[in-house]
């Protein structure tokens, strides 16, 4: 039996998700950045047992020490590009704690200022060394943080056995950052999102925090960072659709009622088609990078990390603003054919009546 008193062994994985650009040449990222001399291990591009569409870029840079409410932050943080333009930094944090002293970890690793500081210089200096690997680069301000606990064992306790030991409310404390006492309510809902393969493994999933129980948990910590990392990507990506459905209604109201040139017209819909398809092919780079299909168990867990994270939820709202935008880009082409073929009927007209005034005139003129 694990009391809130004994320590609990293990390390704190901290994900932090960030976006450099529209997309990453990961061949071409590699080749710049075996000369860049921070590199502290090989670049991998076999991480894990998933099946990527196409594998991250894995490497191991060098970190400053940092503190985290009393545990020092390993020395090393490995760091994962992605094709569509995605950086996740992942710091690893060993800890040796009580429950409560678990909490308060949780509470102050999110959003760390000194973390969040690193991670901002180290990806502002990565995407400097990639140079034009990266297409459109701009480094966003959004960052996405996410959490997972690998537990080893505690006094008394291995494996699984941890977890039960702990109990309910105070895994509930953990995950939720609280140190204070939780509902049954807000206990059941937090705990909800469970998923196990052997008896010896466990994985706790909440929206912010994961507690896992592997002994290779490798696999397991690839596909929450993946997760983490398609979190950030539908936020940006609802912001810039949110832009996007701005722009074409300031172009709809532009248009309604006036007379627009022939390429001021070509302009707005060429802009609308640009924002649409930019938006429709990071969808679909964030939808096809990793596929589950073949690994019952990973498909479980990610499952349970996109229920937990709302990813259906901001799969749908992007697909609805996707059919919203291309329905005004619909609208806009349609007005402009039939302007056009009101333009073109008004040309025969004017042909028409032409030729009738020219002969008209050669008739007259006999």
């Amino acid at each position: 039996m694990v009391t809130s008193a004994q320590h609990i062994e293990g390390v704190c994985h901290v994900f932090l998700a960030m976006e450099v650009g529209m997309a990453i040449d990961l061949a071409q990222a590699e080749a710049k950045l075996r000369g860049a001399g921070r590199i502290r291990l090989p670049l991998v591009r076999n991480p894990g047992g998933a099946d990527w569409s196409s594998a991250p870029l894995r490497l191991e840079q060098e970190a400053p020490p940092i503190e985290l409410e009393g545990h020092r932050v390993q020395p090393l943080v490995q760091v994962s590009l992605y094709d569509f333009g995605a950086v996740s930094l992942a710091y690893r944090v060993p800890f040796r704690a009580d429950a409560a002293a678990l909490a308060c970890l949780s509470a102050g690793a999110a959003g760390h200022a000194a973390l969040v500081a690193d991670a901002r210089a180290r990806v502002a200096a990565l995407t400097r060394s990639m140079g034009d690997a990266i297409q459109r680069p701009c480094v966003r301000e959004g960052i996405e943080d996410y959490l997972v606990f690998v537990v080893q064992g505690a006094e008394g306790a291995a494996g699984a056995a941890t977890l039960a030991g702990l109990g309910e409310a105070r895994i509930a404390g953990i995950l939720r950052a609280e140190s204070g006492q939780l509902s049954e309510q807000e206990v059941r809902d937090c705990l909800s999102a469970s998923v196990s393969y052997a008896p010896s493994d466990t994985a706790v999933i909440d929206w912010n925090a994961a507690l896992v129980v592997d002994h290779e948990p490798q696999a397991t910590l690839d596909v929450l960072e993946f997760a983490n990392v398609e979190l950030l990507e539908y936020r940006l990506l609802d912001e810039q659709l949110d832009a996007s459905l701005d722009e074409a209604h300031r172009t709809l109201m532009r248009r309604r009622g006036a007379t627009l040139g022939w390429r001021a017209a070509h302009r707005d819909l060429e802009r609308l088609a640009d924002l649409q398809m930019d938006a429709a092919i990071l969808y679909e780079e964030i939808s096809n990078a990793l596929k589950l299909l073949g690994d019952q168990f990973l498909a479980r867990l990610y499952r349970a990390a996109s229920r937990r994270m709302h990813l259906d939820e901001w799969e749908r709202t992007t697909l609805r603003k996707l059919e919203t935008l291309d329905s005004i880009h619909d609208k806009l082409a349609t007005e402009q054919g039939s302007r056009r073929a009101e333009m073109l009927e008004w040309i025969i007209i004017m042909l028409i009546s032409a030729e009738i005034v020219f002969s008209l005139v050669q008739f007259l003129q006999r």
